[in-house]
């Protein structure tokens, strides 16, 4: 009877739902082919819908075509309503009970608000004869109109089922579905209709693969400028590569060894990494003693786990989505194996077949070349390739036998310092003398939120941390009599109240906040302590926690104190995430973040990180990296990965576009440009500010070839340059847009430079004051201070050639004063 009247209440209060729905839904456009529409068959969607109109509401069986809410041409719909255990990705699974040409299929997807909607759709079809799928297409959501149709060109392919995969952003979405349009293309249908298939049969489809990537791992449905199509191909790629990066290394004049910058300044050098404040800023110091800025990827080894992909089903049958695997025996080292099957990884096939023999080593020497090319300097975290001479973060992980609260451990056991100890303490020993290792990272993404709080007040007394909350909670409010007032309990002792489960809500706030700041001095404590034991020379950079994540600002604040820097990964736009960290002071670090298109059969991580093209990753990351390094506190970040994941998932189905390379090999070369251009100034915006000169208009007195334009000293690209004519008299300005304060111009010489120059501002082009002169130019870096002035147009005028050639700037820079 109780089951009864909860189903009653559910299904009331679904149609109440729907109708206040369908009242804010504007009616769906019916523009479609021209072919008939199909009507006809069955259905049946993998979870039932919990929301919409009846008959499809709470449907497990077959839908009838003729009878459903998907064919029935009004604004009638199915709903998958969000919740936390919600299923990520909904399927439904289309009948037409015979063969039919296919000319287009329409999906409708009306919402009536921002939280309805989906992230991406994948059609798939297959002719009664075939035993696995065709993939039609994978959409991808763009734009955030309530009212939404996909349409898929369907080519006159003959299908009877068809198949939606529907995926939510997140659990808590809701998942509409309108209306499917069916469009019958030309071309004569299968003979009779066959027996309709029963729901069991239906949902069986769901087992049956679809290709979707080719021998090299790419994406097989889609085609696109340089998508291999031989191994001959890899083999030029890299010879092309090799040639273009021959010359490449740090230019001994502005860099140390590290990659640390010498015209900053240099400071105390220790022969390890530390950290220093400078004029209110914080950096990292290298071994030699130069400041530095961490310009990292994380997971840039050819071994990353997250990069292979399962090759066999959870029954252990395989996954017929390959077109064909590498071959086993001469690509041995592409496939794993462990409890839970076997594995694949292509970039290894794929390295082995572009690189040769010896390809480990020629790849790293490839790819150290493309990270200080596109001016990353360190691996910020997981895992870095073999022989690689780089700055390095160490992420060490916690061992698995640590006795747990949820997501995290418990810190009070008194067996959990030995245990972290034993098991860490042969890797921190063998690395303590390491010059090139910056510092550790312990654990991961998990700190302590109120949630951790409320487990473990239901404890017993066989918990230390229940034991170490009823301590904590008696030192702050004296006697049992009081203890058992607050917390509405009649415990005859505090031993009996450890051992009876406490309802958080009795808890305040302050109490629940200082005890989770107590838990993690506590952890903080132990970490940093079992680190110096073992190795006193390296920096401890925290846990990578995830601000809005499993974790507060209460734990947060016990790390500061035990930490030398504090790190996150956060996935957002701006560097507004270090804003609740400023009152501490410590330096900040992001060691995971990442922007990343659909394109290709991979997908974005998340909704604030999407974008829709490479080169609006690389204009997104360029924004992002500007904005944390004008915070004093940042001392670098980490871009996550190196290579994208594989396009038929890794073994959490993660199919990510995160690489800088994608699994051939091959550079997003549109991409790293842009990240190239964003390293060269990351520096000069930490000590200065924004270049107020960036992408402005900009006037020459001349222009000696066309690719030597003006524009290019602002362009941020340390690779392109403005050259002037062969005489002394020459100069070049930027327009900032409007009158501005400035009192710093930074100058990149090319090998013609200027020996005698003045730097002018004016407010009209016309009449200039000088700010700055020199008759001893010696040309590299000129990093110009003078006192600030109001100014629209800053210039520099060549009086005096440095060589036989004219003036010629990499980069022209105008700062405003800072306080620091």
């Amino acid at each position: 009877m109780k089951n009864w009247a909860m189903t009653y209440t559910r299904i009331v209060l679904a149609i109440l739902m729907a109708m206040t729905a369908l009242a804010a839904f504007i009616p769906f456009d019916h523009a479609r082919g021209e072919g008939t529409l199909l009507k006809t068959g069955n259905y049946v969607y993998s979870v039932s819908p919990d929301g919409g109109n009846s008959p499809d509401l709470l449907s497990t069986g077959l839908m009838a075509a003729a009878k459903g809410v998907l064919y029935d041409g009004t604004a009638a719909y199915a709903v998958w309503m969000g919740k936390a255990k919600s299923p990520m990705t909904v399927h439904v699974v289309i009948d037409l009970l015979r063969d039919y040409p296919l000319d287009q299929l329409r999906v409708v997807m009306n919402s009536p608000n921002k939280y309805w909607g989906f992230k991406d759709m994948t059609v798939k079809y297959r002719p009664e004869a075939a035993t696995g799928y065709y993939v039609a297409t994978r959409h991808i959501r763009q734009g955030t109109e309530l009212n939404y149709a996909v349409n898929v060109a369907m080519a006159g392919v003959t299908a009877r089922f068809i198949v939606l995969d529907i995926t939510r952003t997140q659990a808590f979405q809701h998942i509409p579905l309108t209306e499917v349009e069916i469009t019958q293309g030309s071309g004569t249908p299968g003979q009779n209709p066959k027996p309709s298939f029963t729901a069991e049969q239906l949902k069986a489809e769901l087992n049956k693969d679809a290709l979707l990537a080719d021998r090299y791992g790419q994406w097989m449905n889609d085609d696109w400028p340089g998508k291999i199509t031989s191994d001959a191909q890899l083999r030029q790629n890299y010879t092309d590569e090799a040639a273009a990066l021959a010359d490449v290394a740090y230019d001994p004049a502005i860099y140390d060894p590290y990659g640390g910058i010498k015209r900053i300044g240099k400071y105390e050098s220790t022969g390890y990494f530390r950290l220093q404040q400078v004029n209110g800023k914080w950096w990292f110091i290298t071994p030699d003693g130069y400041p530095f800025l961490l310009k990292g990827v994380d997971a840039a080894s050819l071994w990353e786990a997250g990069y292979k992909t399962p090759t066999q089903k959870p029954d252990g049958t395989p996954r017929h989505i390959f077109e064909q695997l590498p071959d086993r025996t001469l690509y041995a080292p592409a496939y794993t194996k462990d409890e839970n099957g076997e594995y694949v990884n292509f970039i290894v096939s794929n390295v082995m077949k572009k690189y040769g023999s010896d390809y480990e080593a020629k790849w790293g020497d490839i790819t150290r070349k493309r990270l200080i090319q596109w001016g990353f300097n360190g691996f910020s975290k997981w895992t870095k390739p073999k022989g690689i001479a780089f700055p390095y973060v160490q992420v060490l992980q916690d061992p698995a036998n640590l006795r747990r609260i949820l997501w995290s451990y418990d810190v009070f056991d008194p067996q959990t310092a030995p245990t972290i100890e034993s098991a860490l303490k042969a890797q921190l020993q063998n690395a303590r003398t390491s010059k090139w290792l910056i510092g550790y990272t312990y654990d991961n993404e998990a700190g302590w939120t109120t949630d951790i709080v409320k487990e473990l007040l239901m404890y017993g007394a066989d918990s230390p941390a229940k034991s170490a909350f009823v301590d904590y909670y008696a030192s702050r409010h004296g006697s049992l009599d009081n203890v058992n007032m607050l917390l509405g309990m009649n415990a005859v002792s505090f031993n009996a109240l450890k051992d009876t489960p406490i309802a958080i809500t009795q808890v305040s706030a302050a109490d629940v906040s200082g005890f989770i700041t107590l838990a993690s001095e506590t952890y903080y404590a132990m970490i940093r302590d079992i680190l110096k034991r073992n190795d006193p020379n390296h920096l401890f950079l925290g846990s990578t926690i995830v601000p809005t994540w499993r974790t507060s600002l209460d734990w947060d604040r016990g790390a500061m104190p035990y930490v030398d820097a504090f790190s996150v990964d956060s996935y957002t736009r701006d560097g507004s995430w270090m804003d609740e960290y400023e009152a501490f002071g410590k330096p900040l670090l992001n060691l995971e973040h990442s922007f990343g298109s659909s394109d290709r059969g991979l997908s974005y991580i998340s909704a604030p990180t999407k974008t829709t093209s490479t080169v609006e990753r690389g204009a997104a990351y360029r924004a992002f990296a500007e904005s944390q390094a004008r915070n004093p506190l940042f001392v670098g970040s980490g871009w996550y990965a190196y290579f994208d994941q594989a396009v038929t998932g890794r073994v959490d189905g993660e199919s990510y576009n995160i690489g800088l390379v994608n699994q051939q090999d091959q550079p997003y070369t549109d991409m790293v440009s842009i990240m190239k251009m964003a390293h060269a100034g990351l520096e000069n915006i930490h000590l200065y500010g924004i270049n107020l000169a960036a992408g402005t208009s900009v006037a020459a007195s001349s222009t000696h070839a066309a690719t030597l334009a003006p524009a290019n000293a602002v362009d941020g690209d340390g690779a392109t340059r403005w050259g002037s004519n062969y005489t002394d008299n020459e100069w070049i300005y930027a327009d900032l847009g409007a009158v501005k304060t400035v009192n710093r111009v930074y100058l990149s010489w090319e090998a013609a430079y200027a020996k005698a120059y003045k730097i002018q501002v004016s407010n009209d082009a016309k009449t200039w004051t000088d700010v700055f002169a020199t008759a001893s130019g010696d040309g590299g870096i000129d990093d110009i201070s003078f006192s600030a002035k109001s100014a629209r147009y800053v210039r520099m005028l060549g009086l005096k050639r440095g060589s036989a050639y004219g003036y010629s700037l990499w980069r022209l820079e105008v700062f405003a004063p800072t306080s620091g």
